[in-house]
């Protein structure tokens, strides 16, 4: 771990150093996420100026519901995101090599070398709206909620790279992943705006356990609320040992089939 740490501190002083060089796209990535903020929360008024509630879910709930999308989309575009929206052209082009040889998991530096830390910004508002979407609902500062909350905020965050990769990993095989980008994109459209509680059936099994895109901002939700059993935490859980598995799996089964540029 201690390696990771170091690896990490560096990465992030060179893009530190390197964004605030082009201090433009710094800003204007900020400006961008913020923009789409804007856009969901003029959605979420629309939607409650003629609603009282959704799936039993106040205004309350909804303004946490969307200030944790806004909280994780921040976190996972500002570190993750973009090194891995990579993977694929590496793997295609041979570039991977240049990580193999590195004495640090490939992955992990892959991951975080092209951070974007204008993103984590937007999570500023964000932290606002749950609070005052927890200030709608008059709920109590019960420290253990708080607690819970930010403890599922990082199991979702982790469980949506395991998600990301997983949807990349086929580059070892496939010459276009179209379909895989396609279907992210809509899984993570329709679940973040629309709250896992209006899930019922074979809708909810899909987008809780096969594509658990559901559980991302509804889990938190309901552990800030009080809401949630010790259930959901089993759920969580379960879900990212599962997918944090078959991620492993698959990345290091995508390595023995890869060709090198040097093969």
């Amino acid at each position: 771990m201690k390696q990771y740490w170091q690896v990490l501190k560096v990465v992030l002083t060179s893009r530190i150093s390197r964004q605030m060089m082009y201090r433009f796209s710094f800003w204007t990535a900020a400006f961008v996420d913020g923009s789409l903020f804007l856009i969901q929360l003029l959605t979420f008024n629309a939607i409650f100026s003629q609603v009282e509630s959704i799936g039993g879910w106040q205004r309350g709930h909804m303004a946490i519901f969307v200030g944790t999308f806004t909280i994780l989309d921040a976190f996972y575009m500002g570190t993750y995101f973009f090194g891995v929206l990579n993977l694929p052209e590496f793997i295609r082009n041979g570039q991977l090599d240049l990580y193999l040889v590195k004495p640090v998991n490939p992955l992990f530096l892959i991951s975080t070398e092209s951070m974007d830390l204008g993103s984590i910004i937007l999570s500023i508002p964000g932290i606002g709206m749950v609070m005052w979407g927890a200030a709608q609902l008059q709920l109590p500062l019960n420290p253990l909620w708080i607690l819970g909350y930010i403890g599922m905020l990082l199991l979702m965050y982790v469980l949506m790279y395991c998600l990301m990769v997983l949807m990349r990993i086929p580059a070892f095989w496939l010459v276009k992943l179209t379909v895989f980008s396609n279907l992210e994109n809509a899984m993570v459209e329709f679940s973040y705006r629309v709250p896992g509680v209006m899930f019922k059936g074979v809708w909810k099994f899909i987008l809780y356990i096969l594509l658990p895109y559901g559980l991302m901002a509804t889990l938190p939700t309901q552990i800030l609320a009080g809401e949630s059993r010790w259930t959901a935490w089993l759920l969580a859980g379960g879900v990212l040992a599962g997918f944090w598995y078959l991620m492993d799996r698959l990345w290091h089964q995508g390595l023995r089939q890869y060709n090198s540029a040097s093969s």
